[in-house]
């Protein structure tokens, strides 16, 4: 399902690199480059442990990113870095303690379709393929008060997509503000428990972003 879902990210961005080029061919001026930053509660969906045997519960935290871009008009197309961090409740029942994590570093390319409208609200769809590392630091509480055994800890990268849509509001003709949702989920990941043992895990999210646009020109 999950490459199914990264072949369908990979053909959308086709798709609105396929229409970004017919605007080109008629003649259609692009409106420029662009910067974006977002910032945003990010929502860790649980993720199975060795598929099924275990799971891991997350609580909601932070997700922030910046991209470069450029602005065909009702198309853009942008390369962004992002990183995202949770901190993990527990895995497989274990209680774990204040301070273990798990934080996400993705480099996606987007393409995006702004809806057009005659007024300053601009509804938008979009989709992204890239890659992801992810880092994990799980720590169980220790016999001694205040003291933490470690878990698990180390980082594997795989394939990442994402999905997002959203508002947008031109403040002006160079800056747009907009609020928007975003799954985000990485192919299967080996990790090591501190045992020695390996393990798979998952890691999808749900993200809710501020999001500043602005055209340099």
């Amino acid at each position: 399902m999950k490459r199914f879902l990264a072949v369908a990210v990979f053909v959308t961005v086709a798709v609105l690199g396929a229409n970004v080029h017919a605007q080109q061919e008629t003649g259609d001026q692009g409106t420029g480059t662009y910067v974006t930053i977002h910032v945003g509660v990010n929502v860790l969906s649980d993720s199975e442990i060795n598929r099924g045997t275990n799971t891991t519960d997350y609580d909601p935290l932070f997700g922030l990113g910046g991209a470069l871009g450029y602005d065909f008009g009702n198309f853009r197309v942008d390369g962004e870095i992002a990183f995202r961090i949770n901190e993990i409740n527990s895995v497989g029942g274990t209680r774990l303690k204040g301070g273990s994590y798990t934080a996400a570093f993705s480099y996606m390319v987007n393409g995006y379709f702004d809806f057009p409208t005659n007024g300053p609200v601009k509804p938008y769809i979009g989709g992204g393929i890239g890659f992801a590392t992810v880092a994990i630091d799980w720590n169980e509480p220790g016999f001694i008060p205040f003291s933490q055994v470690p878990l698990a800890g180390g980082s594997d990268s795989g394939v990442a997509y994402q999905f997002s849509g959203g508002i947008g509001y031109e403040i002006n003709p160079r800056s747009t503000a907009s609020f928007g949702y975003r799954y985000f989920a990485v192919e299967e990941l080996q990790m090591m428990f501190d045992s020695g043992s390996p393990f798979t895990m998952e890691y999808q999210s749900h993200e809710f972003n501020l999001v500043i646009r602005y055209m340099f020109n």
